[in-house]
């Protein structure tokens, strides 16, 4: 089992945030950082704006190269996360899985996935799903341990709306 005590945690927030209109860093950078704080060693922000695609294949590639290690990779999109949630991920080393989709922008990753991240992105595969080969920990066992949405991914400002009524 992996323990947060060894973990760095880096948010990727360099999306163009072209459906919400305005800058999701903006909105939910501080409530993810202390959300993350606690549980992590270090929290990291990363600006993936190196690509013109904005694609966070290339915040995920950056965090691993910087972490040489396990790490967590945290999209800024998730305003609802607890520091609870975080520790249940790491706990199980897993993706977790949220309305049918699989959330790996809030999950470990081992920086051995390096040399197939390059190889898909040199392929024109911008892609993260097709990455997962690991276990997902199931939606059903997440719903029974967290009340609301905490892993509610926000890109529009409907969305925003919706979680605003959720966290106040």
């Amino acid at each position: 089992m992996l323990t947060s005590a060894a973990m760095n945690c880096y948010v990727l927030t360099g999306g163009r945030s072209r459906r919400m209109g305005r800058s999701k860093a903006s909105l939910f950078l501080d409530r993810i950082m202390n959300a993350a704080r606690p549980v992590f060693d270090e929290v990291i922000v990363v600006d993936h704006t190196e690509s013109e695609t904005h694609a966070a294949i290339f915040g995920v590639v950056w965090a691993l190269r910087a972490a040489a290690a396990p790490c967590f990779i945290l999209a800024v999109d998730y305003p609802l996360i607890t520091s609870d949630l975080l520790r249940f991920v790491i706990e199980r080393n897993a993706v977790p899985m949220w309305n049918g989709v699989p959330q790996l922008l809030c999950a470990v990753w081992d920086s051995a996935l390096l040399p197939e991240i390059e190889r898909r992105i040199a392929a024109g595969c911008l892609d993260l799903r097709g990455l997962i080969e690991h276990a997902i920990i199931p939606e059903s066992e997440l719903r029974a341990r967290f009340s609301g949405e905490p892993l509610m991914n926000v890109n529009t400002p409907a969305e925003l709306e919706a979680a605003e009524r959720l966290y106040g």
